[in-house]
């Protein structure tokens, strides 16, 4: 977001450049700043957060009717999941598998140590979902079974 604001704003000085008065410029480039700054909070307000929590706070919502997605290979899966309801959608089958994702629920999105499900909850953000956590650590920090 930032490069952007940053190359509008560039193109917004390189345009008004060539006017012959000072004051006339600088109330363009304002006005023109102002349009870039508007669009920028439209857009980051579209964009649902992506909610980091723990295991606790994963199974308790789990219990509450949140989907376990599981997004790490079938042969780390075959070492274990994190619960017997988890559903597992590899990482780079969301894009195919999208549909299969649920919007009116809660997603709790897991790996093996946190950074491919982080860049499965932005994949899902990106494309409209706006109940997704990641849990922290993934995989590696799931707590022992009591």
């Amino acid at each position: 977001m930032n490069k952007f604001l940053a190359i509008s704003f560039c193109a917004v000085v390189l345009t008004t450049a060539c006017n012959s008065s000072e004051e006339p410029k600088a109330q363009a480039i304002a006005q023109k700043v102002e349009t870039v700054q508007t669009a920028a909070a439209t857009v980051e307000q579209k964009v649902a957060p992506i909610t980091t929590i723990d295991w606790n706070k994963a199974f308790e919502m789990n219990k509450a009717g949140a989907l376990l997605i599981d997004v790490r290979t079938p042969a780390e899966v075959a070492k274990g999941m994190a619960a017997a309801k988890a559903i597992n959608i590899p990482l780079q089958e969301m894009p195919q598998r999208l549909g299969e994702f649920p919007k009116d629920k809660d997603l709790l999105i897991y790996c093996r140590s946190g950074k491919r499900s982080m860049a499965a909850s932005k994949f899902l953000v990106d494309n409209g979902y706006t109940r997704v956590y990641n849990i922290d650590g993934g995989f590696l920090a799931l707590p022992p079974k009591k």
